[in-house]
């Protein structure tokens, strides 16, 4: 069996939603901020690391700190077969009652929305409980990953640190590694 290591970013996030399937798993779709997004690519940043150290902030400070989460950034749209707004396609794991307002809150407040200064924007936050595990959700996730964009680099996955112990742990212990 391949080490960890070696796994593709769409076997990560199938280990990762069957590491957490004991718990609820709030799923998220979010477009970043047009604002936000701009001033990223103007100054040259990330938008997958700037999306990801703003998320961490955001779930340490609204939900509980080392939450288990991950999620895909991309630019593309299947509707209009062509670039679009940056959006993030993600999962994280809602263990307490209300935990997924909360985490909708924080994914949305990592993108831009609900901030002091940036105008709302329609129809950018979609979430529900995710209720069953099949191949297809990773393929939803993962559908624009190898399309090139200059926006983004080839790095479109990111978990937390929690996130990749738990599916990693789960990984070695079916592979006995």
């Amino acid at each position: 069996m391949p080490h960890w290591d070696d796994l593709s970013g769409w076997m990560k996030v199938q280990l990762a939603i069957m590491a957490m399937n004991n718990w609820a798993v709030q799923t998220f779709n979010i477009h970043i901020h047009s604002d936000l997004e701009a001033a990223w690519i103007a100054a040259g940043k990330d938008p997958r690391v700037m999306m990801r150290d703003r998320m961490r902030k955001e779930f340490d400070r609204l939900v509980r700190p080392r939450l288990d989460w991950f999620f895909i950034i991309e630019g593309w749209s299947q509707k209009t077969n062509a670039p679009t707004i940056l959006h993030v396609h993600g999962a994280a794991v809602s263990f307490e009652p209300g935990d997924d307002r909360k985490i909708m809150d924080a994914a949305a407040r990592a993108a831009g929305h609900g901030l002091k200064g940036y105008a709302p924007m329609p129809r950018a936050v979609h979430g529900r409980q995710f209720t069953r595990e099949r191949a297809a959700y990773a393929n939803y996730l993962f559908k624009a990953a190898r399309r090139r964009d200059d926006r983004l680099g080839s790095r479109r996955l990111t978990m937390s640190r929690s996130m990749v112990g738990g599916a990693r742990e789960f990984w070695e212990m079916i592979t006995g590694q």
